[in-house]
């Protein structure tokens, strides 16, 4: 009977360690997906704020060639009416074109870089919560390891009880 419980102690005392190495592990694992998981959102961004930017600077290449189209037939529309480019009324014009088609692609490369600077932030952020999550786990690792330690000292390194001997007499007057 003794042998069994020497027996399940040792097995409970492999099991109390095996138990504490397996959660600091899986507390450091989960820290390091957490953080591969946020450095892949982050590229993910990244390549979305690549995207905004080259999107916008397209937009405004096409605006562009737009606004030269409409002056061609502004200048067009002026010659075949018989009136000069050199009106002043026709220069204000054509100016007024030419400045509405530099805002327009103005303002599609400024929202491509606004959105860029949005995406950039949420990558930055997205890695400050991969590091956190990182240096949580080592925390949590280090809890776990403790509370498995602690189970451990309290099960095998407190004082056992002996039991009390029995007080019965054999044969020939001395005490077992």
């Amino acid at each position: 009977m003794a042998e069994l419980a020497a027996i399940g102690s040792i097995v409970s005392g492999i099991a109390g360690v095996a138990g504490t190495i397996m959660s600091v592990s899986g507390a450091l694992q989960q820290g390091k997906d957490a953080e591969a998981k946020a450095k892949y959102e982050a590229k993910v961004q990244e390549q979305q704020a690549d995207e905004a930017q080259a999107a916008s600077q397209r937009e405004a290449s096409e605006k562009y060639r737009q606004g030269q189209y409409m002056l061609s037939q502004q200048r067009a529309a002026i010659a075949g009416s018989g009136g000069s480019v050199n009106d002043p009324s026709v220069i204000d014009m054509m100016g007024e074109t030419a400045g509405e088609t530099a805002l327009s692609a103005e303002t599609s490369i400024y929202k491509g870089e606004q959105q860029a600077r949005g995406y950039n932030d949420a990558a930055k952020v997205s890695r400050y919560e991969g590091k956190a999550a990182r240096r949580a786990s080592y925390y949590n690792a280090a809890g776990a390891l403790f509370s498995g330690v602690t189970s451990m000292f309290s099960r095998f390194g407190a004082p056992q009880k002996s039991a009390p001997s029995p007080s019965v007499r054999t044969p020939y007057g001395s005490k077992s």
